[in-house]
C-alpha cells in the first residue's frame, strides 16, 4: 500500500515583484526632474540674479544635505512599510550625548554623537521587530524619550563646539569649491543606492516591505531585515547629527524639529511607498532637492513660513493621492 506524499510547498519567487515595484518607483522619480526644471525656470524668470547662481545652490544643497542624509535612512524604513518619527529628536539626543565627550576632541565628538545614535535606533528595532511593537508608537516614544533627554542633560541650554576645528571645518568646509555636508550627502545616497539596489539585502528589505509572509517562506528572516533598517536609520542619523553640529558650531537640544516630517515628506514624494514594497534612493534625494528649491524659491518671493507650510501639506498629500491611484 503506498501512501500519497504531499507536494513540496511551492516557495515564492520575490524577485519579479521586485523588479516590478523598482520599475513603478521610477516613474515617480521621473516626474521630479520636470517639477525641478520648473522651479529652476521660474526662479531664472523672477530673480535670476539672485536664485540661479552657484552660491545659492550650493546653499540650498547645503541646508538639505542634513535632511537628506537623514532620508536615506528613512528609505529603508518606509520600504518595509515602518516609519520613524523620532529621527529629529535622536539627532538632537545625540549632539548633546556627543558634547559631553566634547573635552577628548571631534573624534570623540563625532564617534559618540553616531554611536548614540545607532543605539536609540537598536532600540527602535528591537521594540518594533522583536516587541511587536506597531513602528508608529514605538517612534513616537523615542520621539518623547530623545527629546527629554536631550533637554535634560543640556539643562536646555546649547553646548558651544566651536573648539572643535574637525567639526566645525565638516559643517562649514569645501574641498574644490564643493561644501562638505553636500560631499558627504552625495557619498551617503551612493551607498544607500547600491545597498538598496545591488546587494541581497536590499531585495531583502523591500521584499519583506511588499509581502512579509512570502519573504519569510523564501528564507529571508523579516524580524532581522526590520531591525536593522532602524539601526540604519540611527546610523544615518548621526551622520546627520555631526554635519548639523559642525555648520551651527554648536549642540543644541532643540536641533532636528520637525526634521523626521521633512524626510518623510521627501521620501513619499520621491515614490517610494508607505505601504511598503516599493522604494528609491535617487527618488527619496530628488525629493528633499526639490523640496529643498521650492522653499528657497519661495522665500525669494517673500512668501510667509505659513504658506511654505501649508504648499508643503499639499505636495505630500497629492504624492499620497498618486500613489494611492497606482495600487
Amino acid at each position: 500500500m503506498t501512501v500519497a506524499q504531499s507536494p513540496p510547498p511551492v516557495v515564492p519567487d520575490v524577485e519579479p515583484e521586485v523588479v516590478r515595484v523598482r520599475r513603478r518607483a521610477r516613474v515617480q522619480e521621473a516626474v521630479l526632474p520636470v517639477v525641478l526644471l520648473g522651479i529652476f525656470i521660474v526662479g531664472t524668470i523672477t530673480h535670476a540674479d539672485t536664485f540661479l547662481t552657484s552660491d545659492n545652490m550650493l546653499t540650498v544643497l547645503t541646508q538639505a544635505s542634513v535632511t537628506g542624509v537623514v532620508a536615506v535612512g528613512m528609505t529603508f524604513v518606509i520600504a518595509t512599510s515602518g516609519i520613524d518619527l523620532s529621527v529629529g529628536s535622536v539627532l538632537a539626543a545625540a549632539t548633546i550625548v556627543g558634547a559631553q565627550f566634547e573635552p577628548q576632541g571631534s573624534l570623540a565628538f563625532m564617534f559618540f554623537t553616531i554611536l548614540a545614535a545607532v543605539v536609540f535606533g537598536s532600540i527602535n528595532g528591537v521594540a518594533i521587530a522583536y516587541g511587536r511593537i506597531v513602528p508608529f508608537i514605538a517612534t513616537l516614544a523615542m520621539f518623547t524619550i530623545a527629546r527629554g533627554y536631550a533637554l535634560w542633560q543640556s539643562d536646555k541650554t546649547p553646548v558651544s563646539l566651536l573648539f572643535l576645528d574637525t567639526v566645525r571645518d565638516l559643517g562649514r568646509s569645501r574641498v574644490l569649491g564643493i561644501p562638505i555636508p553636500v560631499i558627504v550627502f552625495a557619498i551617503v545616497t551612493g551607498v544607500g543606492w547600491i545597498l538598496l539596489n545591488r546587494t541581497a539585502y536590499g531585495r531583502h528589505v523591500i521584499a519583506v516591505g511588499g509581502n512579509r509572509e512570502a519573504a519569510r517562506i523564501a528564507g529571508i528572516r523579516p524580524k532581522r531585515v526590520v531591525a536593522s533598517v532602524y539601526v540604519l536609520s540611527g546610523l544615518c542619523v548621526g551622520i546627520a547629527a555631526v554635519l548639523l553640529s559642525g555648520r551651527l558650531g554648536s549642540a543644541s537640544p532643540v536641533s532636528g524639529q520637525g526634521l523626521e516630517l521633512d524626510a518623510i515628506a521627501a521620501v513619499v514624494i520621491g515614490g517610494t511607498s508607505l505601504a511598503g514594497g516599493r522604494a528609491t534612493i535617487v527618488g527619496s534625494v530628488l525629493g528633499v532637492i526639490t523640496f529643498a528649491f521650492i522653499f528657497n524659491l519661495l522665500n525669494t518671493l517673500g512668501m510667509p513660513a505659513e504658506v511654505q507650510q501649508v504648499a508643503k501639506g499639499l505636495i505630500v498629500l497629492g504624492a499620497a493621492l498618486a500613489q494611492r491611484s497606482d495600487d
